[in-house]
C-alpha cells in the first residue's frame, strides 16, 4: 500500500510526459567526493550548469563537456579490441552497443571493497561484493541498478554507532556476523525518462544531494538509500526540482518477528537560478509527515505533491502537524575552476525572538560557508576545499520523533545533526594515475548527558531523533550546550587509480581521532589498505 501510492503518482506524472524526444541521459555514478572527475570541470563562468543538484545529469553535461574524456583523466586506453584483462584495467567489463537502429547500450561492472586495517588492538577489515548494471534504451529511457552485499569489522567508533543506532553509517540495517562483524546489504537503482527538452521524470531507489559543498544542511547523501520520485525541468537559466520520498522511521532497534519500521513521506522543491555568469542562487524547501498519526492513517497528502505551492501555508492549513524546513543555496564563480559557496537553513523563526536575544528555542537556523579552487595556484590537480558549518539547537527536530529531518537513524543533512558547530578542510592532489587526499576536520558538538536516565532525560538539542518537548526551558538555548564534546578528526590516503571507468584503485591510509568531553576522552589511530571502487561517499568523520 505505501509504495503504491507512490509508484501510482509517479506513473500519472509521467502519463503527462507526451512531448518531443530529446537524447538519452544517465545519472553521473560517480560521486566519491575523493575521486569524482566530473565535478572538477564545472565550475567556469558562464556555463549556465546547475552544479548544486546531485547526481548530475551527464546529458546536459554533454552539451559543455565530453563527458568521457572528463571519466578518463587523460589516462591511456588501448585502440581497438580489447580482451578481458584490458577490459578489467582500462573499460567496462562487460558492454553491449546496438547503434543500428534502436540506439541501445547496456553495460556490466563489478563494485566491491576488500579492506584490511587495524584500530588500536582491533583487526578491522571490509568483504564488499556487489554488481552494477547500466545503460539506456533508445532515446528517453536510461536505467541503473546496484546491489552490494557487505561483511565488515568496523573500528570501535563506528562499532559503537552501529551499536546505538542499528545501522551502518549510510548502508542501512546490520545484523551481528561472528564475534565482532556486521552484515549488511544494500541495493540502487532508477528509472529515467527524458520527456522532451525541458523535463526529465526519474524513480528511483537511491540518494539525492543538494548544494555545492562536501556537506549539506538542506539534503544530503549521508543516510540509507530510500524511494523517490522526481520531476526536474530545465530551462533557459533555471532548473525547478520536485521529488517525493518514502523515508523509515526506527522507533526501537529491536523488532518482534517480522514486524515493520513505521513510515513518512517527504515532500522536496528546490529552484536554481544562475544569475548572470557567476552568481547562482537556489531555494529549497521540504515538508516532512507522518504516514499515520493520531488521526489515523494519512498516506500521501495530495495537498502537498502540488509542484508550485509554498509548504508553510499548506501545513498550516491542515493543522501545523508536519516538519517544514526552509532554505537558500548561494554560489559565485570568482574566476576559472574556483567557486565560493554558502547555505542558510531555517526550521522556525520568529522575528520578535531573535531581536530579542534571549536565545528561543524554535529559533532553528543554520549557515555554510565555504570555497573551493581546483587546479589551485595554477598547479594542474591541486585541489583545495574548506568550509564552516553551524547549526542551532532542535533545528531538523520535531515534537513528534517520526516527523524529524531524517531516515533510518541518521540524518537527512549534516551527520552531527544540530547544536554543533564544525570546520572541515581538504587538499587532493593527482598525478597521473596518484591520487593524494588530506583531511581535516575540528567540532564542537552539543551532546545529550550520557548518565541521565529515562526519567530525568533532557534533550539539548543535538540529537534530531528525540522529541524537541523534553527540552529544559523555552529561552536560553546556545550552540555547543549540554554534554559539550570536540572532535577532531585527520585524515590521509594515498591511492592508485587503475580503471577510471569504475574508479578502480588500491589505497593506504590512516586516520586519526579524538574524541572528548567531560565524561569521555577516546583517541584512536586506524590504519588502511583497500583494494576497492569508489563510487559513493561513506561518512565516517562524525
Amino acid at each position: 500500500m505505501r509504495n503504491r501510492k507512490l509508484l501510482v503518482a509517479a506513473t500519472l506524472v509521467a502519463s503527462l510526459s507526451l512531448l518531443q524526444p530529446a537524447d538519452a541521459q544517465q545519472y553521473s555514478k560517480y560521486n566519491s567526493f575523493e575521486f569524482d572527475p566530473i565535478v572538477r570541470a564545472l565550475y567556469q563562468p558562464g556555463n549556465n550548469l546547475h552544479t548544486s543538484v546531485k547526481p548530475y545529469r551527464l546529458d546536459q553535461i554533454e552539451k559543455h563537456y565530453n563527458t568521457d574524456s572528463l571519466i578518463r583523466r587523460d589516462l591511456y586506453k588501448p585502440e581497438g579490441h580489447m580482451n578481458i584483462w584490458k577490459r578489467i584495467i582500462h573499460d567496462d567489463l562487460i558492454k553491449w552497443d546496438y547503434k543500428e537502429s534502436d540506439n541501445i547500450s547496456v553495460s556490466i561492472n563489478p563494485y566491491f571493497n576488500f579492506e584490511l586495517g587495524k584500530d588500536d588492538d582491533r583487526r578491522t577489515w571490509v568483504n564488499t561484493r556487489g554488481v552494477s548494471f547500466e545503460g539506456h534504451l533508445g532515446s528517453k529511457i536510461s536505467f541503473f541498478s546496484a546491489l552490494y552485499e557487505n561483511q565488515a569489522v568496523f573500528p570501535y567508533y563506528v562499532d559503537e554507532f552501529v551499536e546505538t543506532r542499528g545501522v551502518v553509517p549510510g548502508q542501512g540495517r546490520a545484523k551481528t556476523f561472528g564475534d565482532e562483524g556486521r552484515d549488511f546489504s544494500q541495493s540502487t537503482g532508477y528509472l529515467s525518462y527524458n520527456a522532451g527538452t525541458w523535463i526529465n521524470f526519474t524513480v528511483g531507489y537511491g540518494k539525492n544531494f543538494i548544494g555545492d559543498g562536501y556537506r549539506s544542511l538542506l539534503l544530503s547523501d549521508n543516510s540509507y538509500s530510500y524511494p523517490y520520485a522526481k520531476m526536474t525541468t530545465t530551462f533557459l537559466k533555471v532548473q525547478y526540482m520536485v521529488m517525493l520520498a518514502q523515508f523509515t522511521h526506527i522507533d526501537k532497534l529491536e523488532r518482534l518477528g517480522d514486524e515493520r519500521f513505521p513510515y513518512k513521506y517527504g515532500m522536496f522543491h528546490y529552484l536554481d537560478w544562475n544569475i548572470g555568469k557567476r552568481l547562482s542562487l537556489g531555494l529549497f524547501e521540504s515538508v516532512i509527515w507522518a504516514a499515520e498519526d493520531e488521526t489515523g492513517y494519512r498516506g500521501i497528502d495530495m495537498g502537498y505533491i502540488i509542484p508550485v505551492i509554498i509548504y508553510r501555508p499548506a501545513e498550516y492549513s491542515v493543522g501545523s502537524p508536519d516538519n517544514v524546513v526552509m532554505g537558500l543555496n548561494l554560489k559565485y564563480v570568482p574566476w576559472k575552476d574556483a567557486a565560493f559557496y554558502g547555505q542558510f537553513v531555517m526550521n522556525e523563526f520568529k522575528l520578535d525572538e531573535v531581536m530579542s536575544g534571549n536565545k528561543w528555542w524554535a529559533n532553528k537556523q543554520g549557515f555554510m560557508l565555504g570555497f573551493k579552487n581546483y587546479n589551485f595556484l595554477g598547479v594542474k590537480n591541486l585541489d583545495v576545499q574548506t568550509e564552516y558549518s553551524q547549526v542551532r539547537p532542535f533545528t531538523y527536530s520535531h515534537y513528534s520523533p517520526i516527523t524529524n529531518f531524517g531516515h533510518f537513524n541518521q540524518e537527512l543533512a549534516h551527520p552531527l545533526g544540530a547544536n554543533f558547530r564544525e570546520s572541515i578542510s581538504f587538499l587532493k592532489y593527482r598525478w597521473n594515475r596518484w591520487h593524494l587526499n588530506l583531511e581535516a576536520m575540528y567540532a564542537i558538538h552539543g551532546k545529550d548527558d550520557l548518565h541521565f536516565n529515562d526519567d530525568n532525560f533532557i534533550s539539548w538539542g543535538g540529537n534530531i531523533f528525540v522529541s524537541n518537548m523534553l527540552r529544559y526551558d523555552s529561552h536560553g538555548h546556545v550552540i555547543g550546550q549540554g554534554l559539550k564534546t570536540r572532535i577532531i578528526h585527520g585524515a590521509a590516503s594515498v591511492s592508485f587509480l587503475i580503471n577510471p571507468k569504475n574508479n578502480m584503485n588500491i589505497s593506504a591510509g590512516v586516520r586519526m581521532r579524538d574524541y572528548s568531553n567531560d565524561q569521555q576522552d577516546l583517541r584512536s589511530t586506524m590504519f588502511t589498505l583497500a583494494f576497492r571502487t569508489s563510487l559513493n561517499n561513506f561518512y565516517y568523520n562524525f
